[in-house]
């Protein structure tokens, strides 16, 4: 008989918390979390519209950063995606 959840309830062996579960799906389930807060977040602050001072408060104070980061991300994107299209190609 082929083991499966209902049929391993009389085993002895019981799983933890850990053992269905690795480092990236974990990773994967925190930026999913601090996403979903994020949005939450610039919804508030929506509502309450402070949204636009925040965010003109944020380029000012880190411009010299937002920049280099931003370009920095957009190269590797493309970088990275001419290495899939070149991949497939092959």
């Amino acid at each position: 008989m082929v083991k499966t959840l209902l049929s391993d309830k009389g085993s002895k062996n019981s799983k933890t918390l850990f053992d269905g579960s690795s480092f990236f799906r974990m990773l994967r389930f925190t930026f999913f979390l601090f996403l979903s807060i994020l949005v939450v977040y610039v919804y508030y602050l929506y509502l309450n519209g402070n949204l636009q001072k925040t965010i003109i408060n944020l380029w000012v104070n880190h411009q010299k950063t937002i920049i280099p980061l931003s370009i920095f991300i957009a190269y590797t994107g493309i970088v990275f995606q001419f290495g899939v299209w070149r991949g497939r190609r092959r």
